[in-house]
């Protein structure tokens, strides 16, 4: 068995307390309002008010222009927190699945335009990430969506079946994650949420049964390691995994199987303002800021996608990491509010992490990313989910964007700097 194959078998968004006091309102109220949720049917279908997204590299008056390099879909009217890209429905092409902190939105690609296929707003639920895996060899890939209710942790999965997003297993208790893995592709994990502590336990390998997802065999990470926010990859090329991780102060670690820390990054990586809660939503949090690892935090923001990918088919892995600045500063347990977002390409020296390349900064964040290949757009897209306000005063109308840009021209630096 390879290095590798030992290896192997070895929340919602955080609403600001300052906003809330001038709302006068709860946590509940506010989500509710950032929400874009269409009525009260979860499986609303799609109304003529939910046009067709145009994509383009939008000039000042919204037309669109002949650049390739970078395509934008017009802004969303949604608070977007998660994205994944996949054949959701079948047809062969891409499917864009957003997420907002209560809705789960369909989207086809084709024909460089987002067009709303259906949407699923399970109620009492807060979401928390999206995955799009295909777990079997024929057929279209399903949704894994993790959620909480109120505490508990209440993941489910959605098929598109018959124009519509339809639940096939709901109430999971695991936290709910895709990863690439370097010489199985990729793989559905879960982990649980423990009575004190965020998270409890190994990261399991999960297999999906059709109706029902079945716990297999520990994956072979360090139990230092959470679920979310973590890679797997050959990063110096000599066939030996590492594990590159983001911590609880957006600081990029890099670990070896055996969980011995290589290094730890003086930059700030990733960076979210989904909270992974302990308690209620009413229930009053603790605001003392605790030092990493302390196991008796009622909340944690949620660490965000990281990738490691061998983007030059070289054997060598690059960590494609997100990376903001903060308005409010790195250590305010209760708030959050970033900016200037940006992906970058990283490469490990054994000693060090070295930049290779990166995306234009933006001035909202970033809330997630995918590579995948879009059709009508050459070559392979680096497609990002971008959040364009993040002040007080605009949170509860913030806009989302979708923007693909060509990885093979961003990777040589020929994508300007100026990302409008």
């Amino acid at each position: 068995m390879s290095v590798f194959g030992k290896l192997a078998a070895g929340a919602s968004v955080a609403i600001l307390s300052s906003l809330l006091s001038l709302l006068g309102g709860g946590v509940s109220t506010a989500l509710e309002a950032a929400s874009n949720t269409q009525g009260t049917d979860p499986l609303s279908p799609v109304t003529d008010a939910m046009a067709p997204v145009s994509w383009g590299v939008a000039a000042a008056q919204g037309k669109g222009s002949q650049s390739d390099d970078v395509w934008r879909s017009e802004v969303l009217n949604l608070l977007g927190i998660g994205m994944a890209v996949g054949d959701v429905t079948g047809s062969g092409g891409k499917n864009l699945v957003i997420i907002d902190p209560s809705t789960v939105y369909l989207y086809a690609f084709a024909e460089k335009q987002l067009r709303l296929l259906a949407q699923y707003a399970p109620a009492a639920l807060e979401l928390k990430s999206v995955d799009v895996v295909q777990t079997s060899k024929k057929g279209p890939c399903r949704i894994y969506v993790t959620a909480q209710n109120r505490a508990a942790i209440t993941s489910f999965v959605l098929e598109f079946r018959r124009d519509r997003l339809t639940p096939v297993i709901d109430s999971f208790p695991y936290y709910l994650r895709e990863i690439l893995y370097p010489t199985r592709g990729p793989l559905l994990l879960g982990q649980q949420r423990g009575l004190n502590v965020i998270y409890h336990g190994p990261i399991y390998r999960l297999e999906d049964k059709g109706n029902e997802l079945v716990v297999r065999e520990r994956f072979g990470v360090p139990l230092k390691i959470p679920i979310f926010g973590f890679a797997i990859g050959d990063f110096r090329g000599d066939r030996k995994p590492l594990i590159a991780v983001y911590d609880r102060e957006d600081k990029l670690r890099i670990y070896s199987p055996d969980g011995k820390r290589l290094y730890r990054s003086t930059e700030y990586y990733g960076g979210s303002d989904v909270v992974l809660r302990m308690t209620g939503l009413e229930d009053k949090v603790d605001s003392r800021i605790r030092p990493l690892g302390d196991e008796n935090e009622e909340r944690e923001f949620m660490r965000p996608r990281i990738m490691a990918l061998d983007l030059q088919r070289n054997g060598v892995y690059q960590i494609l990491a997100i990376s903001h600045s903060s308005k409010t500063g790195r250590f305010l347990s209760r708030t959050k509010m970033l900016e200037e977002g940006m992906v970058i390409g990283l490469e490990w020296n054994g000693d060090a992490l070295e930049q290779r390349w990166k995306t234009p900064k933006i001035q909202g964040m970033i809330t997630d990313f995918a590579v995948d290949e879009f059709p009508g757009l050459s070559g392979r897209r680096l497609i990002t989910l971008e959040r364009q306000k993040t002040d007080w005063l605009s949170f509860l109308s913030s806009r989302s964007q979708v923007r693909a840009y060509n990885l093979d021209m961003v990777m040589q630096g020929r994508v300007s700097e100026r990302a409008e």
